[in-house]
């Protein structure tokens, strides 16, 4: 069954503790964003324990037997686990890319049964000096596992996400840059930003989808832009 949940304080469910609870709402966004972004069927977001294992979840939108067992042991052999991608580029592991005879056991005693099919996961810092999250990001079999060009959308998201977890404020940075913009602008730039497809957008503003597009026109005119990425670049 899939499932989302947020604060709770065991082992392999969302934990409630100082840094975790500051962070929450922002970890969830991240998740959501980056699991449209590589076209996920399922993230958890945890924190990273002192054995350089997964902790504890933070925010997950997961099928929540498999999440169960993953906690259970698997997550110490994970060929995943943020001590074997910390040094990464960007601090991401793709699993395809790292399933070899070293790692047999984890692909058979736990992929295989779960139905999981790949994974890609991503290491942020919680704040400037703060401790490190981990998103993970789950394919079900038998859907086949990322492409290479979602592996690079994932990694240009990257430096976005960290900004997000360091506090950065999009709008107020938004505004300074790109000071010709109204306030409707705004929104539909941020919104934009966050990941919402342009049918999400108008849905949210009451308007029509013609109308966001014209509103993004006018915003990558006055940002002198051409694209959503630099859109981002600009926000973050």
């Amino acid at each position: 069954m899939r499932t989302s949940s947020s604060l709770r304080s065991t082992p392999g469910s969302p934990v409630r503790n100082g840094f975790a609870a500051q962070f929450a709402d922002t970890a969830r966004r991240i998740g959501r964003v980056a699991s449209q972004l590589v076209q996920a069927q399922g993230w958890v977001v945890y924190t990273i324990g002192a054995d350089g294992n997964a902790g504890h979840v933070l925010w997950a939108e997961e099928d929540a037997r498999r999440c169960a067992a993953y906690f259970s042991g698997h997550h110490r052999d994970d060929p995943l686990a943020p001590h074997r991608i910390a040094s990464a580029p960007h601090a991401i592991g793709w699993l395809r890319q790292r399933l070899d005879g070293a790692t047999v056991r984890y692909e058979q005693d736990f992929m295989h049964p779960y139905r999981l099919s790949d994974a890609l996961d991503m290491l942020l810092p919680a704040g400037p000096d703060g401790p490190r999250l981990g998103v993970s990001l789950l394919r079900d079999a038998p859907h086949p596992g990322f492409s290479t060009d979602q592996m690079d959308a994932l990694a240009d998201f990257h430096a976005l996400a960290a900004q997000l977890l360091a506090g950065a404020d999009p709008r107020a940075r938004l505004a300074a840059r790109c000071p010709q913009l109204t306030p409707r602008e705004l929104d539909i730039a941020l919104a934009v930003v966050a990941g919402m497809p342009n049918k999400q957008v108008a849905r949210e503003a009451g308007m029509a989808p013609s109308t966001v597009k014209t509103h993004l026109a006018h915003i990558f005119r006055k940002c002198g832009i051409a694209s959503r990425g630099e859109l981002a670049r600009l926000a973050y």
